[in-house]
């Protein structure tokens, strides 16, 4: 990676929430050594629907091995399903079309959506939500919250 590339990533991440996230997810991916702000937020958008497909599945074995978490884990599954079936190609659709308001927007749903996703476990009762769930629903949160905090930089 040339190293004018590398601070652009370094200054970029410096801006965001989660500075380690941000450099981690970004460095990872090849792409990101030869873009700009805006394939930077694509590529942590990206990393926000893994997040999100990870905690699908995560949601549909935990469902078959916890039947009493069944409401709330159906709950979190549909959340996540908007998560990554709208708000994340709505974010990917508006950062490729110049506008980065409405991708922002679909970060912040995002965040948002994880965060249901967890009060939908204290509402009924005794039943918390698993720890893994929780692991899965702040780092799905945070990995939004940094994409967001990119996109920002390009209103």
């Amino acid at each position: 990676m040339v190293m004018a590339d590398r601070k652009l990533i370094e200054s970029t991440c410096k801006a965001t929430p989660s500075y380690n996230l941000c450099l981690t997810t970004l460095l990872s991916n090849p792409k990101s050594s030869s873009g700009d702000v805006s394939d930077l937020g694509l590529i942590m958008v990206g990393a926000t629907r893994v997040k999100a497909t990870q905690a699908i599945q995560h949601i549909k074995s935990l469902y078959r091995s916890h039947p009493e978490l069944r409401r709330s884990l159906s709950e979190c599954a549909q959340m996540y399903i908007a998560v990554v079936k709208a708000d994340v190609p709505s974010a990917i659709q508006a950062l490729d079309g110049g506008q980065p308001k409405f991708a922002e927007d679909g970060m912040a749903d995002t965040a948002v959506e994880a965060q249901a996703c967890e009060r939908s476990f204290s509402g009924g009762g005794a039943h918390k939500s698993p720890v893994t769930l929780t692991e899965m629903n702040k780092g799905v949160e945070n990995t939004a919250n940094v994409a967001r905090a990119i996109i920002r930089m390009l209103l």
